[in-house]
């Protein structure tokens, strides 16, 4: 009896600490990379990100051409037009010491990192995703200081694709803290 006491008090103060801890992080701005800060801003970024999750570039609807970091700029004008009011609907969203950030990304050929005779899907994704970025400056008028960008390589593969697949190595956008 005393020991099914004792697990049901344990368990009890699992779930409270698991419950407070899920609280605190959300409260406090511990929600990694969406900056979460008060309870309300983290729901409306979390909220802008959820939009901007359908807002994935694949040039040419197939992804980039491999160990290419061309934008074709045409095929972008027509995706920009599509998506443009989404970009700018999560762009209201962003608060000072907010930005969207756009993201470069690979297949999983090829090295992570620069090897001799090779740049690596670092710098493949992070040219893709400054390609990107520099043509929503200059081209959109999007203020620098709203974006960022940075490349992830095949960290963040699609999982229902095989990672070397042409449909990894694509843009996607998000809202971070800076």
């Amino acid at each position: 009896m005393k020991r099914n006491l004792l697990l049901v008090a344990v368990s009890m103060l699992a779930m409270l600490s698991l419950t407070f801890c899920t609280s605190t992080q959300t409260t406090e701005g511990g929600g990694g990379d969406s900056g979460g800060g008060s309870t309300g801003r983290g729901m409306v970024i979390d909220a802008a990100n959820q939009l901007l999750a359908s807002v994935t570039y694949w040039p040419n609807g197939k992804g980039y051409i491999y160990k290419s970091t061309a934008l074709p700029a045409d095929d972008f004008k027509k995706w920009t037009g599509v998506n443009k009011a989404k970009i700018d609907e999560a762009l209201t969203k962003v608060a000072d010491g907010f930005a969207l950030q756009v993201v470069g990304h690979t297949c999983s050929i090829g090295p992570r990192d620069a090897q001799p005779g090779k740049k690596g899907n670092v710098w493949y994704s992070t040219e893709r995703a400054k390609g990107v970025y520099d043509y929503l400056v200059k081209q959109l008028k999007i203020p620098a200081d709203k974006l960022a960008f940075k490349g992830a390589a095949d960290d963040e593969k699609l999982s229902d694709v095989d990672p070397k697949d042409q449909r990894n190595r694509r843009i996607t956008f998000k809202i971070i803290a800076k």
